[in-house]
């Protein structure tokens, strides 16, 4: 990953939990400065689309944390602006997983927010805590970020040519799919749970009709 792309996501990391909240770190925005940093726009903003659509399932509450959608957009916005994928039916497998490893990116958010709590709270009058706060909050996003990265490159590399090549229509089809089954995710009063099925369904929907 370069190193405007390891910068970006520690800027990202910080403006989700710990300082800025400029919004950066929404999902279209990422994927938008990923496609402008990878000169792949036009398609990583459809990537954006999709991801800001699948975060509106879980909203932040008050003190209460949301899935790590910024992981899944930045991974995934990185490995589409930069070519990995020669199919749908391998992007949509590498979103999957993604979505998997969203709740272990969760848990590295939730140990840096309680690191960095204990140490506001050990040292109140100091102001080096906040120095502290801010680089680990944006080292930890640089560091689960990468990996996200290199671990799917690894994936897509082991995959090789299980799946055929597909034209840039079907991915095109496929986010119009999930367009659709994320607009009703919006205004439904269910439980996240029945939202995540549904996004998923719309996921294999997308997939069954390209």
């Amino acid at each position: 990953m370069t190193f405007s792309l390891a910068m970006f996501a520690f800027f990202v990391s910080l403006d989700r939990f710990a300082a800025l909240h400029v919004m950066l770190s929404r999902p279209i925005v990422i994927a938008t400065i990923v496609g402008l940093l990878t000169s792949n726009l036009y398609l990583t903003f459809y990537i954006g689309i999709l991801i800001e659509i699948f975060g509106l399932i879980d909203v932040q509450v008050g003190t209460r944390i949301p899935r790590e959608d910024s992981f899944v957009a930045f991974v995934i916005s990185v490995l589409v602006g930069n070519g990995y994928f020669t199919s749908v039916s391998k992007f949509l497998v590498i979103l999957l997983l993604l979505l998997l490893l969203m709740y272990a990116a969760n848990m590295t958010e939730e140990l840096v927010r309680n690191i960095n709590k204990k140490v506001f709270t050990k040292y109140p009058y100091s102001n080096w805590p906040i120095l502290f706060g801010v680089v680990v909050s944006g080292l930890r996003g640089v560091l689960v970020y990468s990996a996200g990265v290199y671990f799917c490159i690894l994936v897509i590399d082991y995959l090789g040519g299980i799946f055929k090549h597909g034209h840039n229509i079907k991915t095109y089809s496929i986010f119009i799919s999930i367009l659709l089954s994320g607009y009703l995710l919006r205004f439904l009063s269910f439980k996240s749970l029945y939202k995540y099925i549904i996004f998923l369904l719309g996921l294999f929907l997308g997939w069954l009709i390209v």
